[in-house]
C-alpha cells in the first residue's frame, strides 16, 4: 500500500509542477511576443506607440502609416493576450491541483467521541 500512495504522491507532485511551468512558460511567451514591435514605425501590444507613424503621417498626407499601425498592433495583441491569459488559466490551475492534493492527504478529523465523552 506504502508503494501505491508514493508512485501515487509523485504523480500528483509532478502534474502539479508541470501546470505551474507550463503556465510560467506561456505567460513568459506572451510577455516576449507582446513587446515584439510590429512594424517599423510601430510600437508593440504591451507597449503601443505610434507617435512616430503620425509625425510620418503628418508629414505626408495620405500615407496611412498610423491607421497600419493600429491595424497590426491591434491583431498582434490578440494571440499576446490570449497566451498570457492561458498562462495564468495554468498556474492557477497547477496551484488547484497541489490545493487538492493537500486537502486529500490530510486525514479526516475524528468526530466519533472518545470513551470519556470528549470529541477527539
Amino acid at each position: 500500500m506504502r508503494a501505491t500512495s508514493v508512485r501515487r504522491n509523485s504523480a500528483v507532485w509532478q502534474a502539479w509542477l508541470w501546470l505551474i511551468g507550463a503556465g510560467f512558460a506561456v505567460l513568459l511567451a506572451g510577455i516576449v511576443f507582446g513587446l515584439q514591435k510590429t512594424g517599423t514605425l510601430c510600437g508593440s501590444p504591451l507597449m503601443p506607440d505610434s507617435r512616430s507613424a503620425e509625425a510620418f503621417d503628418a508629414l505626408h498626407r495620405g500615407a496611412g502609416a498610423a491607421a497600419a499601425c493600429y491595424h497590426s498592433i491591434g491583431a498582434a495583441a490578440v494571440p499576446t493576450w490570449i497566451l498570457i491569459a492561458l498562462g495564468v488559466v495554468l498556474v492557477l490551475a497547477g496551484v488547484t491541483v497541489r490545493i487538492v492534493a493537500i486537502s486529500r492527504l490530510q486525514p479526516p478529523a475524528n468526530t466519533t467521541p472518545r470513551p470519556g465523552g470528549r470529541p477527539a
